[in-house]
């Protein structure tokens, strides 16, 4: 099983297209998991997680053989601290 966090992204989502289409089981980590099951419509599972909350991380990434991180914190927040928010992302997950 693979994971990706990011996926309801640009590069996520092509990723979990690509994956999924060539037989792999696929999880996408999901902040608002009815995006991504929109977006996805059963082709991949969806696991609610959220890289700045790393209590859902653990939950989300269980069984996981390989796991793909594609996120990034631009338009999240007000504060304009991205970098930080990207930074600490990274290192919950």
């Amino acid at each position: 099983m693979y994971a990706i966090a990011g996926a309801t992204g640009y590069v996520g989502g092509l990723l979990a297209d690509e994956l999924s289409e060539r037989g792999r089981d696929v999880r996408c980590l999901a902040r608002t998991p009815e995006k991504a099951e929109k977006r996805f419509g059963g082709r991949c599972q969806v696991a609610r997680a959220d890289v700045l909350e790393p209590g859902t991380l653990g939950p989300a990434l269980e069984g996981i053989e390989l796991a793909y991180y594609l996120v990034h914190s631009m338009g999240r927040g007000s504060d304009g601290n991205f970098v930080e928010r990207d930074r600490r992302g990274a290192e919950n997950f």
